[in-house]
This record gives C-alpha cells, sequence and structure tokens, in this order.
C-alpha cells in the first residue's frame, strides 16, 4: 500500500498535487491502474484526449475535500467502441466519491437528521436521503444473500383447528445428521 492510497484511502491513485482554495481542498490525482475496456474487457486502446473529473471527496478534519481526478477517453481497437476510463471508488455519472457517500450514510444511520449533513457538507436534503437508501441497499446485499438453496426441506405441522398450520423451510445441505 503505497501512501497516496493511505491518504486518499482509493487504490492505483497517484497525487499530483494538493491545494486550498476557498475553504475546500482540491486533491489533484491521476488513476494509475489497469484499463480494460467496459465493452469487450481487452487492453488494447488508443487514447483520445485527457479529461478532468471533479467529485466531492470525504472530508479531512473540517476541510471539505474535492478529489480531482484526470482520464483518459479511450477507443477501444478491439471492438471500435469509445469509453471514458471507469474509476474504482467512483461510481460512473456521480458527482462523489463512494467514501463521502458512505460518510453521509452514517452520519444519518446514527440518528442525525438529513439536514443537518447537507447543511454541513452543503448538499441537499433529498442527495442525503439518496445516499442513505443507496446506502442502505449496499448493506443489507451484504447482509443476506438473494440465492435460494439447492436443497430445500418443507414442513408442515398442524396445530389446532383455530391456529390451522405452520410451514418451516430449511436449507438441507447446510443441516446436519442427528
Amino acid at each position: 500500500m503505497t501512501n497516496d492510497e493511505i491518504v486518499l484511502g482509493l487504490p492505483d491513485y497517484q497525487i499530483t498535487g494538493l491545494e486550498r482554495e476557498q475553504g475546500v481542498g482540491p486533491i489533484r490525482a491521476r488513476y494509475t491502474g489497469p484499463r480494460l475496456c467496459p465493452h469487450c474487457g481487452r487492453r488494447r486502446q488508443r487514447s483520445k484526449g485527457i479529461v478532468l473529473r471533479r467529485v466531492r471527496h470525504e472530508d479531512w478534519g473540517l476541510r471539505h475535500c474535492q478529489l480531482e481526478v484526470e482520464i483518459r477517453k479511450w477507443r477501444c481497437l478491439d471492438c471500435g467502441r469509445q469509453f471514458r476510463q471507469r474509476l474504482p471508488g467512483i461510481q460512473p455519472h456521480q458527482r462523489a466519491s463512494e467514501s463521502f457517500q458512505l460518510a453521509i450514510f452514517r452520519q444519518h444511520l446514527d440518528g442525525i437528521n438529513r439536514s443537518r449533513p447537507g447543511q454541513r457538507e452543503a448538499i441537499g436534503a433529498a442527495t442525503v436521503e439518496r445516499y442513505f437508501r443507496h446506502g442502505l441497499k449496499r448493506h443489507f446485499s451484504e447482509q443476506h444473500s438473494l440465492r435460494c438453496p439447492p436443497v430445500l426441506g418443507i414442513d408442515e405441522h398442524f396445530f389446532t383447528r383455530k391456529k390451522s398450520f405452520a410451514t418451516t423451510l430449511c436449507d438441507l445441505r447446510q443441516t446436519q445428521n442427528l
């Protein structure tokens, strides 16, 4: 792990400059990781130019940080399609890094209402809500698997005429023979 990865919290980034402008600290960086065509997965590309992408990044203490990343536009020589380089830690079409969105999610999860982080970070309450819902979906998908077990056991128990019955479902591959 390099010093740049420790400072940014993102893999395969190289810091090219740090400044402080009007209370916001822009961090200039360049992505140095592997580049693959998102359409065909191959590595043969031709550069079409450099684009500067600006996204909000997690704060350093009380300083708001903005990450300015130099990315390239590429043309794949195998499939002929053009694309912009994908960045780990920054989703396409997003104006904030995943670590910034996670920080807002944690604040709102801790009980801070959505208008307060919005005022602190100069974002709207609806944006806080959107980051929170995205964080809940990610958290829920990590906790709960959507896969159905390959061998499913079903058992029904009849109690009384009023209470009718109860159905039990279990994964038979996970159960042990007693």
